[in-house]
This record gives C-alpha cells, structure tokens and sequence, in this order.
C-alpha cells in the first residue's frame, strides 16, 4: 500500500505534470555534483577549459562572518547563455548550482550559499557556440558553514514557498524564499552521528504554461533558499509557479499571480 508521503507526492505531479517533465529532464548532470575539482566538473558534464571573460560578472562579500548563508549574485552579458554554472573551490564538492534560462529569462540570478571555508567562488556560463566563460572572486568567511557539531533540527514539510512578484519595465523580478532545511550531509548531531543529506535537487518555474527556469542544485545551498531572477513578457494577471524536488523524493509546487503596478 503506498505511503502517505508516495500518495502526496502522486498528488503533486497528477496536479503539476511540468514539474514531473521538469523533474524527468533535469535528472541528467547529476554525478557533476559529486566533482571534487575543476577537471573532474568539466569531464562530468563533458565541456571545455573555461576562459576568463569580462562579460561574466560575479558580486560577493570580500569578508563574510557566516558561512552558512553566503548572499551571492552572478550574470552574463554575453549571447546564447544556455547554463550558469555556480562552484565553491574549497567546499567538499565544487558544484553549487547550475542554472538553465529559458526563453525571456535574463542569465542573472541571486541566492545564498554555504561556505565552509575562505575560498574562491566561480561562475561558468556554457554559451551555445561551444565556449565556457568564468570569472571569480575569494571570499573570506570567518566561521564555516558547510561542517561541524550542531544542534540537530526537526524534519519538517509542508510550507510554502514565498513568492514576491514585482513588475520591471517589460519583464517581472521574481523573489522566492523556498523553505527547506537543506542539511549539506556534513554537520553532526550532538551525540556525534552525522546528519544525513537532506536537500532540493530540482527547480523548475513557469510563467502560465511556459517554462522559464530549470535549476538544479547541490548540498551548499543555504538553508530555506533564497532565488531571484528576472523574466521578460509578463504582464498583469500572469502567474508564476514554482516547483522542486529533494533527495528523499518530497515535491511541492506554489505560484503567484503578478499584480498591476502602482498608478
């Protein structure tokens, strides 16, 4: 007899069937997570040796006390942008994130990461042409974020994800706040067992019936993530849907409807 977690999960995708696609198509380039370093990161996702471009740009702390929500915002000029890619260099894994625009969505995002270390942050974009672009930047933390001992946290589900809509010219800025606990699978509990990995995977967004962003994501993302992005085309009584996946197979998807702007 399935579960009442398999049951509401049946539920989600019977209500959401892009989520399930979503899910379904992002499911490629997940041992790229596992890479340790650059070369293994490349061969993982079979590309070539990134070149440092100006046209990539990257905005984070010099100094930041907490390492466990690091605030970073990243974007490329350049055209044909078809990923972002998002690595911590001294991180247990290098990949972060990758981030895939689709049509309308401008190739700049912001969200907020765990560090566990003073270390280089890089941002690759995989233009269409072939080419990988860079750029980085040292961020130093003065308390890590990524390990240690802590205090152990109840699991929990069931909130939904805060979506901020406001509009921009031709386009909305999209502000999610998706509630998770994100547990990297590198903290312990206070009797010394490790907590095991408890994070969001996926992430696909839609405005009305098209898709607009397919993201996934690794074990340094922060906890309850933060996600903002711009997409062009929307106008008054569009809406915005989000949806993820974890690890453990949990899904939940929410939307918002875009406002008229103030007169």
């Amino acid at each position: 007899m399935p579960s009442r977690r398999d049951l509401l999960s049946m539920s989600v995708l019977a209500a959401c069937p892009w989520l399930a696609r979503a899910q379904a198509a992002a499911g490629r380039g997940r041992p790229a997570f596992e890479a340790k370093a650059m070369p293994e990161l490349l061969k993982a996702l079979n590309l070539p040796a990134p070149q440092p471009s100006a046209e990539l740009s990257l905005q984070a702390p010099d100094l930041h006390e907490d390492g466990s929500v690091v605030p970073l915002a990243f974007a490329c000029r350049a055209p044909g942008v078809q990923r972002l890619l998002l690595c911590i260099d001294r991180n247990p894994f290098l990949l972060s994130a990758i981030f895939e625009p689709g049509e309308g969505t401008e190739p700049a995002f912001a969200t907020r990461v765990k560090m566990q270390e003073t270390s280089e942050v890089r941002v690759l974009a995989v233009l269409r042409d072939g080419r990988v672009l860079s750029t980085s930047k040292e961020v130093r933390i003065t308390l890590g974020g990524c390990v240690g001992a802590a205090d152990s946290v109840p699991e929990r589900l069931g909130q939904p994800t805060l979506i901020r809509l406001q509009p921009n010219g031709e386009g909305v800025v999209v502000r999610a706040l998706l509630k998770h606990q994100m547990e990297s699978g590198q903290r312990k509990d206070e009797e010394g067992r490790v907590v095991p990995a408890w994070y969001i995977e996926e992430v696909a967004v839609r405005l009305n019936d098209r898709p607009v962003l397919s993201a996934q994501w690794g074990t340094s993302i922060s906890k309850n993530p933060f996600l903002q992005f711009t997409v062009k085309g929307a106008k008054p009584g569009d809406r915005v849907a989000i949806g993820w996946t974890d690890n453990r197979g949990n899904r939940r998807s929410d939307e918002a409807t875009l406002a008229a702007a103030p007169a």
